[in-house]
């Protein structure tokens, strides 16, 4: 969330005396809770907007009466000129239609929020097909209808309600504003609530999920062509920012929010939508002093805007120096125990030939079983130098169409070579007339032989000899994704041990693996997740511990 600094109108409070407006009242009104902007529960209209609107209607003195009701009755009484003000409106250009705007007094950003068992769910395109809360006629559940998932809306009145059913087991996420959705999980003690995250474009850490298209940028509102209102509200909002009621008010309700920093584009853009008409209010009073006023701050505006550019590629540059450094301490410590294993085996070969070679049966086979030691870790070695060669290598090819199916078939026998041996069946559900995707056929296999092995390695662990369930099933159908485009997802279940908790966040990561070092080195599934997303694709699971495990491989279609 971004808190907007007032700058614009700041300047021209300190250019031009300030008017009062004695003796106008004002009807507003706030909405069922929506916390902590819009605050009910005690029966009385509070929260920041509330309070915010009231301190400017106390600068500019107007009187200002609120009631409380439901958010779809409420913009429709303001559209129809029931209602002269209401504090807290998310402007959008349908909205600006019906209404005129102040200027933005803060700025926030959606979210996906989720039950903490949940793993299949982290971005938009995870909410296909899902049952999606939101609250009925909020930015919201507007930006649900434009994202295409109206087939399976659940509308509630309140966000508190909404949060409230996701907690019970019911529907899959709600979608919601950052903030409001983190007040209410603190407010009502949700503790089996969360915000949805994924991994960063490093691949090393999970970040939350920011929904890049739900932006809100609240203002106060009234109905369209009242001016003069319009003018007022605009004049108190610079005077609350310059005589720091905003700030003390700031401080009251967002007190967790630790660091608020200025956007200095926002400003400048928000500077721009206001300032032509502030200039013809006050053109007769002093057009000239808001003329150099706003130059200065231009100029002041620009030099800050470089230093931050400047500041976000320095920071850049040093968290991929620390990415850097993360995989080359992972690099010497996995090839450091080979190496030290090669060498400790020769000097135990040096020590027997010391002592009179291999005359002796015994000492023969000593040094045939280091001998063997030696290859195994030489081996090892290779292996590490091999995955490391593919993760370089990644991002560095071309794409072209490939069937799906095709690039399965390629696979199938030496996939059923590898699954004899254990006992396992592998059963295929391939849909027909699949439409071709844009990859890189060698590099898709790997990934999907990844899986297979992996699916295989767990049913072994669970089940001894043959079982019903010592299965493993590979599915591909298409898929409708949240972006517009059409979709193929490849589906790999296994019916093993499923993956704990604790190790879930951490799979995709590089040499991370519950495998003992001599079985494996961890970067197959992290390399399998950077070769998806180079493929524009995403690579994720859903698991129950004992139970199966799910990896989805969706991939976008396009026109090849």
């Amino acid at each position: 969330m971004k808190r907007l600094v007032i700058v614009t109108l700041a300047l021209l409070i300190f250019a031009f005396p300030l008017t009062v407006y004695a003796g106008e009242t004002y009807k507003s009104a706030t909405e069922y809770d929506y916390p902590p902007f819009s605050v009910t529960d005690q029966g009385e209209a509070d929260g920041f907007s509330v309070e915010l609107l009231q301190a400017v209607a106390d600068t500019m003195g107007l009187e200002i009466s609120f009631k409380i009701d439901s958010w779809s009755i409420l913009k429709e009484e303001l559209k129809n000129g029931d209602l002269d003000v209401l504090p807290l409106v998310g402007y959008t250009e349908e909205r600006d239609r019906d209404y005129d705007f102040t200027v933005p007094y803060i700025i926030m950003h959606g979210n996906i929020f989720i039950r903490k068992d949940e793993t299949g769910i982290s971005t938009e395109e995870d909410l296909v097909g899902k049952e999606v809360i939101v609250m009925e006629g909020d930015n919201a559940h507007e930006y649900a209808l434009r994202m295409g998932l109206s087939d399976h809306l659940i509308l509630t009145e309140t966000y508190p309600e909404a949060f409230e059913l996701l907690a019970s087991g019911k529907h899959d996420a709600v979608l919601a504003q950052s903030l409001v959705g983190e007040q209410i999980i603190e407010q009502y003690d949700l503790k089996g609530i969360k915000a949805a995250t994924q991994i960063d474009e490093t691949g090393l850490k999970e970040i939350r999920t920011n929904l890049s298209g739900f932006e809100q940028k609240f203002c106060f509102a009234v109905p369209e062509g009242n001016k003069d209102l319009l003018a007022k509200l605009n004049e108190g909002l610079a005077v609350v920012s310059a005589n720091g009621e905003f700030d003390r008010l700031y401080q009251k309700w967002f007190p967790f929010i630790v660091n608020s920093q200025v956007d200095p584009i926002e400003v400048l853009k928000t500077s721009i939508m206001i300032i032509t008409p502030i200039i013809l209010l006050f053109m007769i009073a002093g057009i000239i002093s808001v003329r150099r006023n706003i130059k200065l701050k231009t100029e002041e505006l620009q030099r800050s805007h470089k230093a931050i550019i400047e500041m976000e590629a320095h920071l850049r540059a040093q968290q991929k120096l620390e990415a850097i450094g993360v995989l080359a301490s992972g690099v010497a410590h996995e090839i450091n125990n080979p190496v030290n294993g090669i060498l400790n085996y020769g000097q135990l070969i040096s020590e027997i030939a010391q002592n009179g070679g291999s005359n002796d049966k015994e000492d023969s086979e000593l040094i045939l079983n280091f001998s063997n030691e030696i290859i195994n870790e030489s081996n090892r070695i290779s292996t590490i130098v091999s995955n490391l060669l593919q993760l370089s290598r990644t991002g560095s090819k071309q794409f072209y169409p490939c069937k799906i199916e095709e690039v399965i078939n390629k696979l199938l026998s030496l996939v059923t070579i590898i699954l004899k041996r254990d006992q396992i069946e592998i059963e295929l559900n391939i849909a027909d007339h699949l439409p071709k995707v844009e990859c890189r056929e060698q590099e898709l296999q790997q990934v999907i032989l990844n899986l297979i092995v992996n699916a295989k390695d767990a049913l072994n662990l669970k089940y001894q000899g043959y079982h019903k369930d010592k299965r493993i099933i590979l599915t591909v159908a298409e898929a409708k994704l949240i972006n517009g485009y059409p979709g193929i997802r490849i589906t790999i279940e296994d019916h093993g041990g499923g993956i704990a908790e604790d190790i879930r966040i951490k799979i995709f990561d590089p040499f991370f693996t519950t495998k003992s070092r001599a079985d494996g080195t961890g970067l197959g599934l992290s390399i399998s997740y950077g070769i998806i997303k180079d493929h524009k694709g995403v690579l994720s699971f859903d698991t129950k511990e004992g139970e199966y495990t799910r990896f989805y491989i969706d991939l976008p279609i396009k026109q090849v």
